[in-house]
């Protein structure tokens, strides 16, 4: 049923056939009589409906406990929920009735003829009851829930106000009569929730406490409306195994001396965002969360639950890697109450992920209680039980197989649909990882609902409960238990539930997180976290070698840990399959770390099974396609991948550079490079944020002098004399100069991670132009790079044009947070060095001698460049106007030069921004003087004309100073030209004023041709 049923809904669907569908068709009767028939007839069905509704809500008020003992959990929900519609409508009479009352106006005290004035209008009851109603929601507070009522209350009485001839009676309805309602049926409710648990639960009347464990709240609010039915068997086995996770360890495996907590009492419910979904819906997209995080989970399940909404589309349930879906269906599974629920969760990872949905339940079924169970047989033998699936992992099947799944959450909304038909209604709640919900359609009429990162009072509970449940361990080893404080410099791990867990297993062992300084960063964190691990592993697994050989076995694992890593990093994803894993570890020459104890019929384990299977910091994805599991792996926290990267990116240098030393007395070249050659070939290490700065405080550590020496020695060759050589080691397809390209772009960016400048002299030791050379090998990683990473790249990448000292064009680039820029020196350009001089008022030529300004246009348009495409349309008009000027440039002091085009727009905005009249002077002289040394007069006139609307804002003796300079310097031979220079002369002052004078008497040409000019005009 839609959440907003309608008023005649609601009383079919507790009246079916009795007395209350007779109470029901006198009042919608009623309301036809007003809508068809006339005069007085029509006058009297504003009380009787009136009448008629109070009753049919006393009658539902008093007898609402029988109209829903006996009911099954579905149909229970949808009885109350007509019920609460029914009680709606009838507040709102019983407002009404008060507001009458007030006025005076009885329905005994008036004749036909009376009431028949007192009505305008007929159709008003039917667009009153025919509407849908304000309804209790799980994804809207009581309170919004209010506000709806008054909102439809106000509504309402307008609509009834509208039809009345009195205006004051009108006036009375549409101020008071929706406070009266709302008041009214919270009154009425409050005390029906005394009766019936769920009004309770609807109006949030029991308290979440601020970090409850385990969804306990849940279980107590729903045993209250519980019906004490006895499951059958299947149903009760199935309770039986779920609650039995509730005292399952929160992690499996060896945790030495240390306890795991069970999940039923380590779980805290966390806080969350709900929103409707639907068409459009972008959930994976933070813009789109514009709802406030909630903390009463427990209340939103509840009301989720004792609504006929569950059942007409899923919710989905959204959240990152380690924020606790997963053990959120566990423990919502254990939790709910068998006698009023049946759950079957089903793990998607171990169901065929081509399946039907019905099929995959019937599938977990087997899994669960070792029985082949149909779903319809299941479902009809519910005994009145609501049936509830949760689908946990839908990001598992879209990694682990690649298949499309865009249809899978309107499949899951289409066999609701198909149940609730046949009598099944069904809840279906669907998880999934945040970062591929927008790979599925989200149906109508769904939630979606985002898991919250933990706070830190969150936080502080859970670390009360590892440490009640480890006071042995601290007893004994003597160590400190983890405080909350220390959490707050790794926020952003603490954050997420399952690393938490890891930050306090990593703690417990020697108190190293507690111990370390304020100094210690993230990138040190993480070694340790790495190694500590790793170390564990390498006991367990190799616990007969000797000491002296372990550290080797723990680089080793490290090595193939990072090979992981870049293994996503190259193909830009969060995961990566078996498959491609097993092959890029082959392509580097990893194999198992130890020969495989394989069992008869079974094959043995690849090494990136047996890479990953091991690591806390790896996610596995599972799904079943075609009968054959497939596995994907994912970091719990995407920065232990990118700390990964630079890590052995930082040891690949630090190797190489220590093995060209140790052969500098060796003849001949020596590839120390090959591993760096093979990782840094495919993707610019910019492609995520955090992988450059990790790298630069690794050589910060290691000492980055020498290794910056090897790394320009190596960009000289890769950007000189570029070679490739083929690799077995080919995470993805490249074309031959992209990967060049992207192997020298990746050598720069460590340069720099160094600490120190980069300069392309340095580069090009013998290039008449090394700046030429580098912006051509700029524009190599232009086109190998993907647009965005290059332009991420260059965001805090300051480049600035200089000099070598012997005068070649040089480019220096550094690390800066510069966000713009430096201002372009055409002396640069045009390769002008510091030994060059020019006298005053030169102009370079830039169309004729240096720049073919057409040809360039034409480059620039074919490579279809956005920045390019920006700039050209910004310029347009200059371009059209006058292309010459972009390239013509003047002199206006020592070495200083700009184009004419950059000093008009300079000139334009200082007039339009009206700006301070000494700039704006300085702006029409540099303008002006550009003006003449090209000789454009069309630049003199535009140039005039601006001075002739600004000359009032200037002082007249520099106005004057620039017309004698322009008549000096320019030809104004026809009286084309000549007008503009007259209309600025006589907007500074009147001819016959001192400097005007002045002027004329010293340019007698001039003053003859003004004198010529003013008669002509005066003649006209």
């Amino acid at each position: 049923m839609p959440q907003g049923l309608t008023y005649q809904d609601a009383v079919k669907l507790l009246g079916g056939s009795g007395p209350l569908l007779r109470i029901a068709d006198n009042l919608l009767g009623g309301a036809l009589s007003v809508a068809t028939a006339g005069g007085s007839d029509a006058a009297l069905s504003l009380f009787d409906a009136k009448a008629e509704a109070i009753r049919l809500g006393h009658q539902v008020s008093s007898k609402i406990a029988d109209l829903v003992r006996g009911n099954g959990r579905y149909t229970r929900s949808q009885r109350l929920h007509a019920a609460h519609g029914i009680l709606v409508v009838s507040a709102f009479f019983e407002a009404l009735d008060t507001c009458l009352d007030a006025a005076g106006l009885e329905s005994a005290g008036f004749d036909r003829d009376e009431q028949t004035r007192l009505l305008t209008g007929s159709a008003w009851p039917t667009g009153l009851l025919a509407g849908p109603l304000p309804a209790p929601s799980p994804d809207r507070p009581y309170d919004v829930l209010l506000s709806e009522l008054l909102v439809w209350s106000a509504t309402s009485a307008r609509l009834v106000a509208g039809h009345l001839s009195t205006d004051q009676l009108g006036e009375t309805l549409s101020t008071q009569l929706p406070g009266i309602a709302v008041t009214r049926y919270e009154e009425n409710i409050r005390r029906l929730a005394e009766e019936i648990p769920e009004f309770a639960i609807w109006m949030r009347q029991h308290s979440d406490r601020a970090a409850t464990r385990g969804l306990e709240a849940l279980e107590s609010t729903l045993l209250r409306v519980t019906s004490h039915r006895d499951p059958a068997r299947h149903r009760a086995a199935l309770a039986r195994a779920y609650r039995a996770e509730l005292g399952h360890p929160i992690l499996g495996g060896d945790a030495g001396d240390l306890v795991m907590p069970a999940l039923g009492s380590a779980y805290l419910d966390p806080r969350y965002r709900v929103k409707p979904g639907g068409p459009g819906a972008r959930p994976a997209e933070e813009s789109w969360w514009d709802t406030e995080p909630r903390a009463d989970l427990a209340a939103f399940l509840a009301t989720y639950l004792t609504v006929p909404q569950a059942a007409d589309a899923p919710l989905l349930l959204l959240g990152q890697p380690g924020a606790g879906k997963s053990s959120l269906t566990k423990v919502l599974a254990a939790r709910l109450p068998p006698a009023d629920f049946l759950v079957v969760r089903v793990a998607l990872r171990d169901v065929r992920a081509e399946a039907e949905i019905q099929d995959q339940v019937e599938q977990a079924l087997r899994g669960t209680i070792g029985e082949t169970v149909a779903w319809p047989d299941l479902a009809r033998d519910a005994g009145g039980a609501m049936p509830v699936i949760l689908l946990d992992g839908f990001d598992e099947l879209l990694q682990a197989t690649g298949i499309h799944q865009s249809d899978y959450l309107q499949r899951v909304a289409d066999f609701q649909r198909r149940e609730a038909v046949l009598d099944r209604p069904v809840a279906v709640m669907v998880t999934s990882r945040i970062a591929v919900a927008d790979r599925a359609r989200v149906p109508g009429g769904s939630l979606v609902v985002r898991l919250e990162p933990f706070d830190e009072p969150q936080q502080r509970h859970w670390l009360e409960i590892w440490t009640g449940a480890n006071a042995a361990h601290w007893a004994g080893t003597g160590h400190r238990p983890l405080r909350p404080e220390v959490l707050r410099r790794f926020r952003d791990l603490a954050e997420q539930p399952l690393l938490l867990l890891m930050l306090a297993l990593y703690d417990a062992t020697g108190n190293a997180l507690q111990d370390a300084g304020d100094s210690f960063g993230t990138g040190q964190l993480y070694e340790r976290l790495l190694r500590e691990f790793a170390a564990r592993e390498v006991h367990r697994v190799h616990g007969d070698q000797p000491d002296a050989a372990l550290p080797g076995l723990v680089d080793d694992e490290l090595l193939r840990l990072s090979v992981v890593a870049f293994a996503m990093f190259h193909r830009l994803r969060l995961w990566v399959t078996a498959e491609e894993l097993d092959a890029d570890l082959a392509g580097l020459g990893l194999r198992p770390s130890r020969a495989s104890q394989t069992q008869a019929f079974r094959a043995p384990i690849s090494a990136g099974q047996e890479m990953v299977g091991r690591f806390f910091f790896i996610q596995r994805a599972q799904a079943v396609q075609d009968d054959q599991t497939r596995q994907t792996y994912e970091f719990l926290h995407a920065t232990f991948g990118e700390y990964l990267i630079a890590r052995l990116v930082v040891q690949a240098l630090t190797d190489a550079a220590a093995r060209a030393r140790a052969r500098t007395l060796r003849l001949g070249p020596a590839e120390d490079d090959d591993l760096l050659q093979s990782l840094l070939g495919y993707t610019p290490l910019c492609a995520c944020n955090t992988v450059i700065p990790f790298v630069t405080e690794l050589l910060r550590q290691s000492g980055p002098a020498s290794v910056r020496e090897w790394i320009v020695e190596r960009l000289r060759v890769a950007v000189t004399r570029p070679q490739y050589t083929p690799r077995s080691y080919q995470p993805v397809d490249k074309r031959i100069d992209h990967w060049m390209a992207t192997y020298s772009f990746n050598l720069t960016l460590l340069a720099l991670a160094c600490g120190q400048p980069l300069r392309a002299s340095e580069l090009y030791l013998h290039a008449k132009d090394p700046a030429g050379w580098l912006r051509d090998m700029a524009l190599q990683w232009r086109a190998a790079i993907p647009g965005g990473m290059f332009l991420d790249a260059l965001e805090y990448l300051e480049v600035t044009r200089t000099w070598a000292p012997d005068g070649r064009r040089d480019l220096r680039l550094d690390r800066s947070d510069a966000e713009v820029s430096s201002t372009v020196d055409p002396l640069w350009s045009h390769s002008f060095g510091p030994r060059w001089s020019f006298g005053p008022d030169s102009s370079l030529d830039g169309v004729n001698q240096y720049f073919p300004i057409y040809t360039a246009l034409q480059s620039m348009h074919l490579s279809g460049a956005f920045s390019d495409d920006a700039l050209r349309h910004a310029l347009d008009p200059l371009l059209t106007w006058a292309p010459e000027l972009m390239v013509s440039f003047v002199a206006h002091g020592d070495r200083e030069y700009e184009s004419v085009a950059h000093s008009l727009i300079s000139l334009w905005l200082a007039s339009a921004m009206r700006a301070e009249p000494a700039k704006l002077l300085t702006a029409y002289q540099r303008a002006l003087n550009s003006g003449l040394a090209t000789g454009s007069s069309d630049t003199i006139t535009l140039i005039l004309n601006s001075l002739t609307s600004d000359a009032p804002r200037l002082d007249t003796a520099a106005v004057i100073t620039l017309l004698a300079r322009a008549w000096s310097r320019h030809d104004f031979g026809t009286a084309q030209r000549f007008a503009p220079f007259v209309e600025c002369l006589l907007a500074v002052a009147d001819p016959q004023s001192p400097g005007i004078a002045v002027l004329l008497q010293d340019h007698p040409e001039l003053g003859r041709r003004v004198a010529a000019f003013l008669d002509r005009h005066r003649g006209g």
